[in-house]
């Protein structure tokens, strides 16, 4: 605050109106003019303003580089994860079975590897399911398809001679199992394979070639004594079959012989020579009646629990020895005597049948022949084997009910798993 000095003075001569109050000042005897002192108020000086607050922006800068900062870890943690619970499927298409299982478990992924036939390389994964880039839960199943060994069609060599059909079979990558079986073919001829022509195989697989003993003669017999019959059919690759008959005949003179001389046949044919007792009185022992004999069915192809139910369905027996085979497990790849072979009802037929694509160590088949068939088939089972039971006469009375025999035969490794047939005797009289 501070004083002013004012001057007031009245104007001389100005006539006083009404209504108007004027102040009047006295006047003094001359001197300096009064002094009038008046208070003027200065105006307030300006507020000093407050410092700007910094610390929200401060922290809204802080919040926002660290979602900054998460988002980038979100995004860049992996390039299989889209979040918590989904994972993007990698792709692992041409690479080996190994890497891309390990792929697949590094995503957090399960794989379910499936093997068949293509082109590319074994081993070599050529498919997968769910696609590269789907999006799909963590644990998730991706099946994988391997590309397995490459596969071969079949050639044909039937009618070929063997070194020729070996020849084939190797120039496509294939083995051959060359079996010699009874025919009226001429001798190394291949009268029938397995796998059959045309089907496809994998590359190294064993093909099976029924290859012909060749066909012989009949020699005639008749009128020569019993010993050079003999000798004449066993140089002949015959099996002499001599039986005694009431004759008028010179006695050991062979009368008669099936089949006739001159008949093709089969190597190791039986050939039956009558011999003459040398008296028609009777007092000879009639001849038993020859076996009946039947056609061999071809059951390649077939499971081996099958095809010993149809053989043992028309008299014949079986012999299931296991092979190294592409083919599925168990299946027939091969027989002797072959399809369409006539022999002996009772004659034992082997069956080769498949270890399968990946065979394992397999087990032992027990023994059980002469048990009943409840002990033997708990045997079998505890053993690891299915059991299959099926019936065949015996001759023996005390093995009425037995075991008679076990295919595949005991002492055999045969696949853990696989099926095993007990024959139980059927008492015949």
């Amino acid at each position: 605050m501070r004083l002013v000095p004012r001057f007031r003075r009245g104007p001389a001569g100005v006539p006083v109106s009404e209504g108007r109050t004027d102040t009047l000042v006295q006047e003094e005897v001359p001197g300096p003019p009064p002094v009038v002192e008046e208070e003027i108020a200065e105006p307030p000086p300006p507020p000093r303003g407050r410092p700007p607050l910094l610390w929200p922006w401060l922290l809204l800068l802080l919040l926002l580089v660290a979602a900054g900062l998460i988002a980038l870890w979100l995004f860049t943690r992996g390039n299989d994860h889209k979040g918590a619970g989904s994972v993007t499927v990698p792709n692992v298409i041409g690479q080996k079975q190994g890497p891309a299982v390990d792929r697949l478990d590094r995503a957090g992924l399960t794989s379910r590897v499936v093997a068949k036939p293509s082109s590319e390389p074994a081993g070599t994964i050529f498919a997968e399911e769910p696609g590269p880039g789907t999006h799909v839960t963590r644990g998730s199943v991706v099946t994988l398809t391997a590309s397995s060994t490459t596969q071969v069609t079949v050639p044909d060599v039937v009618g070929d001679k063997a070194p020729a059909a070996i020849r084939a079979l190797r120039a496509e990558g294939l083995s051959a199992q060359t079996i010699s079986v009874a025919s009226s073919k001429a001798a190394g001829v291949v009268i029938s394979q397995s796998p059959a022509s045309g089907a496809s195989v994998a590359t190294g697989s064993t093909v099976a070639i029924r290859v012909s003993r060749g066909a012989t003669r009949v020699p005639n017999v008749v009128g020569q004594t019993r010993s050079a019959a003999v000798s004449v059919l066993r140089a002949a690759s015959l099996v002499p079959a001599p039986f005694v008959v009431p004759s008028s005949q010179p006695k050991n003179t062979v009368v008669s012989q099936r089949p006739h001389a001159g008949t093709s046949v089969p190597p190791q044919t039986k050939v039956r020579i009558n011999i003459s007792s040398g008296s028609t009185s009777g007092g000879g022992v009639p001849p038993p009646p020859p076996p009946a004999s039947k056609s061999v069915p071809d059951v390649t192809g077939q499971q081996q629990e099958a095809a010993q139910r149809q053989l043992n369905g028309i008299g014949f027996k079986s012999r299931v020895v296991y092979v190294p085979s592409d083919q599925p497990q168990g299946a027939v790849v091969s027989q002797s005597p072959g399809g369409g072979s006539t022999v002996k009802v009772g004659t034992r037929i082997t069956l080769n049948a498949s270890l399968g694509p990946n065979p394992g160590a397999g087990q032992v088949v027990p023994k059980v022949i002469g048990l009943d068939p409840q002990t033997a088939t708990a045997r079998l089972v505890s053993a690891g084997f299915r059991v299959q039971r099926l019936t065949q006469k015996t001759s023996v009375r005390t093995l009425n009910g037995k075991v008679v025999d076990v295919q595949p035969a005991a002492g055999v490794r045969a696949p853990a798993g696989s099926p095993v047939t007990i024959y139980v005797g059927r008492f015949s009289g």
